[in-house]
């Protein structure tokens, strides 16, 4: 772990950007071989946190890591609105073609599923092969596993800090405002694993860029996130371009994913035409097996790449 932290130390903040209408995408290229894309969870967080997991593809792929507009080393738009499903998946197309790339590979990570899903509704000749991990079908699943079932953790599992909860709703206070994200916060964190005393640490850089923009998260999902989705996210669904889509598919989940549960991984199968994409649960993992399964991850993604 060392000499890869050494690595991607040396990778990460050393990429270049490409300028699109909106302005510049910052990525990182790592490898060679076929390319594989990181579509990068939030909305609102940088790649950075990927390091140096994904490393272990860039032994057979050229890993592409890179920043959605609005993150990290990215530009950022000018209005909450302006952050849409459909401007990522432009701006996946943007990448490719100015990399020169005719076919990807696509790894869409937790929120990061949806644009790499519109993507591949949109331009299916240039997918390879998508991967979905851990992640969301449309606004229903958001509201379903980020929303519904985080909330019914919370009630259960610590019922004084829900009370706290309440009582804020009852003065008025949305859960977007620092007050209620106060709460919030360091509970989901908890809930992303499924031992969170004894997981290994996610890679923090010192660049302030890669700090969550917590306007882009608003944009996506509304003034009051931890409720009711109300952003650009509201009625996003994809469900009738996937059933008639052929690309190659792989759905992978953590038996112990409280955000997205494997009842939405399953839901993602049924997108798709009957038979067709693969689904594997990770028994041991919660949100993120690439950290707390992270060699039976990487052989089954590998494989499954080709």
């Amino acid at each position: 772990m060392e000499h890869l932290k050494k690595e991607r130390l040396t990778i990460h903040g050393q990429g270049d950007h490409i300028t699109t209408d909106a302005g510049r995408i910052y990525y990182e290229l790592e490898g060679s071989g076929p390319p594989v894309f990181l579509v990068p969870g939030g909305p609102g967080a940088s790649h950075s946190h990927y390091h140096p997991w994904f490393s272990t593809l860039a032994k057979s792929h050229t890993v592409v890591y890179f920043d959605n507009l609005g993150t990290g080393a990215s530009d950022r738009l000018v209005s909450q609105r302006d952050y849409t499903v459909q401007r990522y998946a432009f701006d996946i197309e943007a990448l490719r073609s100015a990399l020169g790339f005719e076919k990807i590979k696509l790894i869409g990570l937790s929120f990061g599923s949806l644009p790499a899903l519109e993507y591949t509704t949109q331009h299916s000749s240039h997918v390879h092969s998508l991967v979905i991990s851990n992640g969301h079908l449309n606004a229903a699943t958001w509201q379903e596993g980020n929303i519904d079932n985080v909330n019914h953790e919370i009630r259960t599992l610590f019922p004084e800090v829900w009370s706290q909860m309440l009582e804020l709703r009852s003065q008025g206070v949305l859960s977007g405002v620092s007050q209620y994200q106060a709460l919030y916060e360091g509970l989901l964190a908890d809930l992303n694993w499924v031992d969170p005393w004894h997981h290994p640490s996610l890679y923090q850089t010192d660049d302030p860029r890669d700090d969550p923009n917590y306007d882009v998260y608003l944009g996506f999902i509304g003034e009051d996130p931890e409720w009711t989705v109300t952003g650009t996210l509201q009625g996003y669904d994809p469900s009738p371009k996937l059933a008639k889509c052929n690309v190659p598919t792989l759905i992978v989940t953590g038996r112990y994913d409280r955000v997205t549960p494997p009842a939405i991984a399953y839901k993602i199968q049924e997108a798709f035409p009957p038979n067709h994409a693969q689904l594997i649960i990770f028994e041991r993992s919660a949100h993120r097996p690439w950290v707390e399964e992270t060699e039976k991850y990487f052989d089954v993604v590998t494989k499954f790449l080709g």
